[in-house]
């Protein structure tokens, strides 16, 4: 039978468009942005020259912008995890703060041993996935919202380290919330010296590739992933949902955790009120824009990184107000985010609408005698998916029982 798709468009077509709406945007961000500067600044023009190049304007700029790309990897491949299940858990700023405490607890009890940074970095992976595993188990058995559940917990944790900083690790004359110093033996290296790469950068990029593989290569990342398609259909071929949306919000919190340990051993090199404050917010941010792609979290967290290193260095160097830097980053981020959405939206080649690829034409009577899925639908696809050449009875779930039955 005769078939109707969305012809697709020709590859160096899809390229020079998807390249001219990423110039267009960029373009247009520019000229916003040089306006806003113009108001707030007499040199509009250092300015943005402070805010483009700023993350490279010396080794120390840069080792911190790499830093901080690598914290926003972790948190970027945690909030992918979960998101890819469907679920909407903004969780990782507390998992982040309960990972650190616990893996500074480690190096200040352990003192000046190798094992101190492995030792804190498993305990951080715990802390994180104990910490999400309360919102979802909640999730899972009693149907609670995953976002109030998971932003609650973000406070209990931010406040519970908060709390044993100021009560049990803070030195004495101490003028703000602080413990004291790991021992040097507990900081994570440096690889060069102009500028100081961090080895965060090893566990970001780690985290970034392990996520994906889970996700795209194993039968578990495949449950998973059916669960965040149609939970329902899930059901139908047997898998626990239950079970695999609390795993899955779980094992993110590990990610998210080790971003804490990263952050106390490869920083901070000491628990500081606050040392992460936004980081997990930022994460989700960065996995957005990796259009939940953990394999394109580590260059979106770069840029994300990048423009925030050099945002902070032009309010220094140009006295640009804090206000200021935060709008000309977010039209930096909107623009950044329509261009890709838009790439990643184009030539996929869709189906044109009530027509299915592969499936009769429009108005064919195809029922079979017995009053099952129509002949020539794809059996792969569940009755509640939205496929138009699918009938949606009552019994939905029983006739995908039925349909994988017969399947040969």
């Amino acid at each position: 039978m005769s078939t109707v798709v969305t012809p697709r468009v020709p590859r160096a077509g899809r390229a020079l468009r998807s390249t001219g709406a990423i110039a267009a945007a960029t373009a247009a961000a520019l000229l916003v942005l040089i306006g806003l500067m113009a108001l707030a600044t007499p040199d509009p023009i250092g300015a943005v020259g402070g805010l483009l190049t700023g993350a490279v304007s010396s080794p120390g700029r840069a080792a911190q912008w790499l830093s901080y790309a690598s914290f926003l990897m972790l948190t970027g491949a945690s909030v992918c995890l979960v998101f890819r299940v469907g679920m909407f858990s903004i969780g990782a700023e507390g998992q982040v703060f309960v990972g650190g405490l616990l893996a500074g607890l480690v190096a200040l009890m352990m003192g000046p041993t190798p094992m101190a940074i492995p030792v804190g970095i498993a305990a951080a992976i715990v802390g994180g996935f104990l910490w999400a595993l309360i919102p979802g188990l909640m999730k899972a058995y009693l149907g609670a919202d995953e976002i109030v559940t998971s932003l609650m917990m973000n406070y209990i944790g931010t406040f519970l380290f908060a709390f044993v900083v100021k009560q049990f690790l803070m030195p004495e004359g101490a003028g703000y919330p602080v413990s004291k110093f790991f021992p040097h033996s507990n900081w994570l290296p440096t690889i060069g010296t102009a500028p100081a790469i961090p080895s965060t950068m090893i566990l970001g990029l780690a985290a970034c590739i392990l996520v994906g593989v889970l996700l795209d290569r194993t039968r578990l990342g495949y449950a998973l992933r059916m669960v965040g398609d149609s939970p329902r259909f899930a059901h139908a071929n047997g898998l626990h949902v239950p079970r695999l949306i609390w795993v899955s919000i779980a094992v993110s919190g590990a990610v998210a955790g080790v971003a804490g340990a990263a952050i106390a051993f490869g920083s901070t090199h000491r628990l500081i009120l606050g040392m992460a404050t936004g980081l997990g917010f930022d994460g989700v941010l960065v996995a957005l824009l990796a259009v939940n792609r953990p394999m394109l979290v580590p260059l979106t967290a770069l840029a994300y990184g990048y423009l925030r290193t050099g945002g902070d260095v032009m309010q220094i160097t140009a006295n640009v107000p804090r206000d200021v830097v935060v709008v000309v980053q977010g039209l930096l981020i909107i623009a950044l985010a329509a261009a890709l959405r838009r790439r990643t939206g184009e030539g996929r080649g869709r189906p044109a609408t009530g027509v299915v690829a592969g499936g009769p034409p429009p108005g064919t009577d195809t029922a079979p005698p017995d009053g099952n899925a129509p002949a020539g639908a794809d059996a792969s696809i569940p009755p509640d998916s939205g496929d138009p050449s699918r009938p949606h009875a009552p019994q939905q779930r029983q006739e995908v029982h039925d349909v994988l039955g017969k399947r040969p």
